[in-house]
């Protein structure tokens, strides 16, 4: 959801110049008209403050510009060229988006997530990997949360010990970190940013040899996985069933090697 309170900022690696929006990440740029070029110059105000002022600017019902407005962001925002940064707290958030889930409930929809677009360094690999897993860290902390709390209810009715969910949940949240910087650490000198769309993260990046893509999407899983056997047979060999069920979620990477997987669908050609 964009609200009148929010702010708008340019994502890093964009950059306005000569009328142009430029995404250094894709190499890419695309026009601005004057209205287009006349939000972005206000980069950084709430939305509101910056209807009103295109309204007066040129001559439009103020209806029709924070319309206009919010359509522009939205589109610059899914396309992962601006960040919308939200000035409500997190309670007036998701009160905003059962509201308008519930508007939506008729026709089946729910409110469109908004994307968040993160820089990564890849001067060099190690730069890579480390800038990467910080820039993911927020998600490998929700989904290391989200998946303790299901595995601790699982637990509860197995009577297993609270140690095993702990591990469960840190190794979900920890192996989705890995998997994204093992793919930045292969994008050595490649311009490149993470990306988080709703439950979806990814690393965009500037184009590649189609040889080069496809290690790179191999790389992540298959990197994540292999470190996943590790720990399960260290396990193992440790008579540990505790380090052996930590390791089954860096494991379970394996699939994304498949077609069911993004990464296995472009290693694939598909």
């Amino acid at each position: 959801m964009i609200a009148a309170t929010d702010i708008v900022t340019l994502a890093p690696g964009v950059d306005v110049r000569q009328e142009l929006l430029r995404d250094a990440v894709r190499g890419h740029a695309w026009p601005l008209n004057a209205s287009g070029a006349f939000v972005l110059a206000r980069a950084g105000r709430p939305l509101g403050a910056v209807a009103n002022e295109l309204a007066d600017a040129f001559s439009l019902q103020p209806s029709e510009a924070r319309g206009d407005v919010v359509r522009f962001v939205w589109e610059l925002n899914r396309l992962a060229l601006v960040n919308v940064e939200h000035t409500t707290s997190r309670l007036g958030q998701l009160l905003d988006w059962v509201r308008l889930a519930a508007r939506l409930a008729p026709v089946g929809a729910l409110p469109a997530p908004v994307t968040l677009r993160r820089e990564i360094d890849t001067r060099t690999a190690a730069l890579a990997i480390s800038s990467c897993f910080k820039a993911v860290l927020p998600r490998v902390i929700l989904v290391a949360s989200v998946a303790t709390i299901l595995a601790a209810h699982v637990a509860l009715i197995v009577g297993a010990a609270l140690a095993v969910p702990v591990l469960v949940g840190l190794g979900t949240g920890l192996a989705l970190g890995f998997h994204e910087a093992a793919h930045a650490g292969l994008l050595r000198g490649v311009p490149s940013a993470l990306v988080v769309r709703g439950p979806r993260t990814r690393v965009l990046h500037a184009a590649i040899t189609p040889a080069r893509r496809a290690l790179v999407a191999v790389g992540g899983p298959l990197a994540v996985a292999a470190l996943g056997l590790a720990i399960v047979h260290g396990g193992e060999l440790t008579t540990t069933p505790a380090v052996a069920i930590a390791g089954c979620p860096f494991a379970a990477h394996a699939l994304a090697l498949t077609v069911v997987g993004g990464d296995g669908r472009i290693a694939c050609g598909l």
